[in-house]
């Protein structure tokens, strides 16, 4: 819809400028034209034909610049954007009034230039103040609604990457409320989760088409997810991930370890789903009882071995006859070690 509103726009500013430019051109022909073609029809046509022929080109740079615009836009919330407006009226009415002395000097062509640069300049720069600061414009009104605004603000939105959904366990952290604010899964990592879905490899195609189904259900439980769109040249996940998270100020959820340094690097705030792993890992101590599954024998003679959620090993005493049997096992000792811990524990005795 945007192109073919485009290719009107430029139609009318064709024809427009055919209409008005058209017959000053045909006058410094060196010869007379025919009445014929010498009237508001053919100087439009002229007009839009030599205008298309030179601009028709930019129509696709034209549309991805404005739906980057509206992307940004997008993105901002209402108040954010009314004060973006007024910082770039403010800006205007200031070039305005240089202007003003710059034409009371009366200097030639400065007079002509300056103003305009102006216009631009401090139009931007204001514009870039009311959208970067507009936290601390709230900080200027009375009430509450500065309070709740900059209390919103705290929260940043986080951004999904596509090894995090395809892991599958944000689904589950999500759902139980310890993640605040909006998570953001940008186009080109659903892009990328497609092109995963429809690879060859069987492996690859089961690992995308899982995480489009855990960003599915993703969806169902939350209401605070959300798909942006984002133009973007080429399919680099990573470098738009960080552009993004830079752009919104926000923070990357992953697990991928190469991208949680990368982010690091650039002071972007990662949630890495294997560390909060880590972090909240069962944890058992001397005398805890639980039901564990004996898989396999032990190094030691009449050892069994099972293992925790977590992986955590559990070396069960005269477990070799309990293999392939769910028991209920008693922490004797927890031996800390380089490669991990490891639970030494023995069967409960019936009473």
């Amino acid at each position: 819809m945007l192109k073919y509103l485009l290719y009107i726009l430029y139609v009318l500013i064709g024809v427009s400028l055919g209409v008005w430019l058209m017959p000053t051109l045909f006058q410094l022909l060196p010869f007379d034209l025919p009445l014929v073609l010498d009237n508001v029809l053919v100087h439009g046509l002229a007009g839009l034909l030599l205008f298309l022929l030179l601009f028709l080109w930019t129509v696709p740079k034209v549309e991805s610049l404005i739906r980057r615009s509206e992307a940004l836009i997008l993105n901002r919330s209402l108040a954010e954007i009314v004060s973006a407006t007024l910082g770039m009226i403010v800006g205007l009415l200031i070039a305005v009034l240089i202007s003003l002395l710059i034409n009371a000097i009366d200097i030639p062509l400065i007079g002509d230039i300056i103003p305009f640069i102006l216009a631009v300049i401090l139009g931007y720069l204001g514009f870039q103040i009311g959208l970067k600061k507009f936290s601390e414009v709230l900080d200027f009104l009375p009430g509450n609604f500065s309070k709740s605004q900059e209390e919103e603000k705290r929260v940043p939105r986080k951004f999904l990457d596509t090894s995090a959904i395809i892991d599958g366990r944000i689904v589950d952290v999500a759902k139980t409320g310890f993640i605040e604010g909006e998570l953001v899964i940008p186009q080109f990592v659903l892009d990328e989760l497609q092109l995963i879905a429809d690879a060859t490899d069987p492996i690859k195609r089961d690992k995308g088409q899982r995480g489009l189904d855990m960003l599915n259900t993703l969806q169902e439980q939350s209401d605070n997810v959300t798909i942006m769109p984002v133009d973007y040249d080429k399919l680099d996940v990573d470098h738009q991930l960080i552009e993004a998270a830079k752009a919104e100020q926000g923070a990357i959820i992953t697990t991928d370890y190469n991208l949680n340094k990368v982010c690091q690097l650039h002071q972007i705030p990662v949630l890495n789903v294997n560390q909060l792993s880590e972090a909240i890992k069962v944890v058992v101590i001397q005398g805890d009882t639980f039901d564990l599954l004996i898989s396999k024998t032990g190094k030691e003679e009449n050892q069994g071995v099972g293992y925790l959620e977590d992986g955590t090993m559990v070396v069960v005493e005269e477990g070799r006859s309990l293999i392939n049997k769910t028991v209920k096992v008693e922490v004797v000792s927890v031996l800390q070690t380089n490669s991990g811990r490891i639970v030494f524990a023995r069967k409960v005795r019936r009473k």
